[in-house]
């Protein structure tokens, strides 16, 4: 004859799988949301097909350049294209882990901005290519013929997607105090690893070759410069000051000048910022 405790394990294993059920029912999965396009917004676009990808098959889209998206920190992307008039058109949302990430990819994305439309916060336009970052989103809009009326067109999707994003944008002016946005948008970027600063700032590689755990901003302008960098905690900082030889216990909110003409000061006990040139 069985135990009695023997003929109740199953029985509550039964009623658990009930239960994991009903609350499956009770409580369904969140799908994530991500701005996309589709007939209702454009009427007029012809042979639309829509894929969606996670951070870990970003590599059966975009191979190697997958790994400076992971390394920034990826959620989903939705790839969008179709054709409108006699153009083709391909639209990518890249749903970041967070504003500053999104802006990072942004900012190393970005080449030569002839034109920064207002469709967003942070946004560069070319004949060819619509970049725009607004909140936790980089998108990329690519036309297939650079003439005027797509260009124009490219800005109308730019607008629409935009529109569909209420998240804010990250604030750069935490890590450059005193400048404003459109600054910020046209002379910096931001890296937090190797592969960043293999796209966006590679007279900086060596300088971070053994640093880690680090959010920086490069700021370049003329003659002045600024390297705003955010640690992940104070001793990661105490050890980028040890490599480079600057005296962390002398660093307070006053700028320490350096005999090379550099201005050395915290913005908070995790956060420094040099800057040389003002």
């Amino acid at each position: 004859m069985p135990s009695i405790n023997r003929t109740i394990e199953p029985m509550n294993k039964l009623l658990l799988l009930v239960f994991l059920s009903m609350s499956a029912i009770c409580y369904p999965q969140i799908i994530e949301y991500s701005p996309t396009l589709g007939k209702d917004d454009l009427p007029d676009i012809k042979s639309v097909t829509t894929r969606t990808f996670t951070g870990e098959s970003l590599f059966g889209y975009m191979n190697g350049g997958a790994e400076l998206y992971r390394e920034y920190g990826i959620s989903k992307a939705v790839i969008t294209e179709f054709d409108w008039k006699k153009s083709h058109f391909k639209c990518e949302v890249f749903k970041m882990n967070g504003a500053e990430e999104a802006f990072g990819i942004f900012s190393v994305s970005k080449y030569r901005c002839p034109a920064t439309p207002p469709v967003a916060e942070f946004s560069c336009q070319t004949k060819y290519h619509l970049q725009i970052c607004k909140g936790p989103y980089y998108i990329s809009i690519i036309n297939s013929s650079g003439v005027t009326g797509d260009s124009l067109f490219s800005l109308k999707i730019g607008e629409i997607l935009a529109g569909k994003i209420s998240e804010p944008s990250a604030d750069l002016t935490l890590y450059l105090p005193g400048m404003n946005k459109s600054e910020i948008n046209r002379n910096s970027v931001l890296v937090k690893g190797k592969l960043g600063l293999m796209n966006g700032a590679t007279a900086w590689e060596d300088h971070f070759k053994e640093v880690t755990g680090y959010y920086a901003v490069f700021f370049t302008s003329g003659e002045k410069s600024v390297l705003s960098v955010r640690f992940s905690s104070g001793e990661k900082m105490v050890e980028y000051c040890r490599l480079h030889k600057i005296n962390a216990d002398k660093l307070s909110v006053i700028p320490l000048k350096k005999p090379t003409g550099e201005e050395i000061s915290l913005l908070n006990e995790q956060h420094i910022l040099i800057r040389s040139g003002f």
